[in-house]
């Protein structure tokens, strides 16, 4: 966010703004921030383009961490997910989180871990909080499913694999034969990247309580076929399926959007609240 604040500098606001009537004002906003040969750019013209372009997210952001900071009071899993986080973000910055903070224009790794890493940290553990309290509901409510599958050319093959895949061991067996067409597709939800006739189907795949090959194939929308083989109904591993719905992106921002509602969510300055109807009508009333 910094570093995209300092490149406004250097383009968009090199020309004076016009009024974009926020009510919200700042103090000795009429002072002249940037001027040269027919340039001026006051102190107020700033901040409403800081607002235009960040305004939203803004407010939504740190609204969603105030509230964390009241729903999420165990500071050893918060502590514990920042360091998991950092280690995250240190590798992938080569090992050198330091520079990349800075390049993101903060001071310092510590600055960016502070005002970037945490808010993120508290905001995924207030939607883990909400997903362990109501996930037999969520369960359902997503239509989570976990499956391997086998993708064909031809029906007559996939009823074929169907009719020789009698358990997982002989199922697995037909993904090394069909390898090129074969993935284990792990948890999926409603909202994942799916062919529309599968999502379609899973509804009532979700609803499935015993492991094993699904007994038809599915034509999928681009005239093949698939071949899934259904696993883990018992979703015994709790918190495999609570880290699969808290990435879940539609899931997110119903979560946030409750948050918001319980407490009492409101903005007053018109322009800001429409642009947060336009990330999520969910968000505000």
């Amino acid at each position: 966010m910094k570093k995209l604040v300092m490149l406004l500098l250097c383009t968009g606001l090199l020309v004076a703004c016009s009024s974009s009537n926020y009510s919200v004002k700042v103090s000795d906003g009429s002072s002249t921030l940037i001027s040269g040969e027919g340039i001026e750019v006051t102190k107020q013209d700033y901040f409403e383009q800081l607002l235009d372009s960040y305004g939203s997210s803004k407010v939504l952001n740190d609204v969603l961490t105030a509230i964390a900071d009241k729903e999420i009071t165990n500071q050893k899993d918060i502590d514990s997910l920042l360091k998991e986080r950092e280690e995250t973000y240190t590798k992938y910055a080569n090992g050198d989180l330091d520079s990349y903070a800075k390049s993101m224009g903060y001071k310092s790794k510590d600055e960016y871990i502070k005002e970037a890493l945490l808010p993120d940290v508290k905001q995924e553990l207030l939607r883990n909080k909400y997903i362990k309290e109501n996930l037999d509901h969520l369960l359902s409510e997503y239509q989570v499913v976990r499956f391997k599958k086998i993708i064909v050319s031809k029906e007559s093959t996939a009823l074929a694999i169907i009719s020789n895949s009698k358990d997982e061991k002989s199922f697995n067996e037909q993904m090394k034969k069909y390898s090129d067409k074969a993935e284990d597709a792990g948890i999926v939800t409603k909202n994942s990247s799916l062919d529309e006739n599968l999502t379609k189907k899973l509804e009532t795949l979700s609803k499935i309580d015993k492991d094993g090959v699904y007994s038809d194939s599915i034509a999928l929308t681009d005239n093949t076929f698939a071949v899934l083989y259904i696993y883990d109904t018992k979703r015994e591993k709790k918190d495999e399926y609570i880290n699969a719905l808290t990435s879940d992106q539609g899931l997110q921002t119903d979560i946030e959007s409750i948050y918001l509602k319980k407490y009492n969510f409101k903005v007053n300055d018109s322009k800001i609240k429409d642009a947060i109807k336009q990330i999520s009508s969910e968000y505000i009333e």
